[in-house]
């Protein structure tokens, strides 16, 4: 019979392959796809040029509120490798953060200026809908 030491060991090494495993299958995750679809940048720009451009037709489609389930999947991406219990990058010195940041806080024309602007709430949304179910997962598992 193993003792508890072999058994951890044993559980750590095979922890340590899943993750290992999960790590490189995130990495071909968007190998199909064009780099200006899956690049929260790029694509947060064509949302500023359509707001620049047609602010009514931006406002009427309420981007500002489907952003944050248009950007899940790509912010997820980008947090596989992330963990608040460990060293891990600070959320602010990440791509997808500092990109939805600079949406968020981009000076608006002033013919579509708005005091109740939704694309200033993108950034705390993706928070909510991204950032805090992973911690809370985290925090339950630990």
């Amino acid at each position: 019979m193993p003792s508890d030491e072999e058994l951890a060991l044993t559980e750590v090494t095979e922890f340590q392959k899943s993750k290992d495993n999960v790590l490189e299958e995130s990495r071909k995750m968007f190998e199909d796809v064009r780099a200006d679809c899956c690049d929260i940048r790029k694509i947060l720009l064509k949302f500023q040029e359509w707001k620049e451009k047609f602010p009514d037709s931006y406002c009427d489609a309420y981007i500002g509120f489907c952003l944050p389930k248009l950007l899940n999947p790509l912010v997820r991406a980008q947090l596989v490798k992330w963990s608040p219990l460990e060293n891990s990058t600070d959320l602010k010195e990440m791509p997808w953060f500092r990109a939805v940041e600079e949406f968020s806080d981009a000076k608006k024309p002033s013919e579509s200026k708005r005091d109740d602007d939704p694309d200033e709430e993108v950034l705390p949304r993706v928070i909510e809908k991204t950032i805090l179910p992973k911690i809370t997962g985290i925090l339950r598992l630990s």
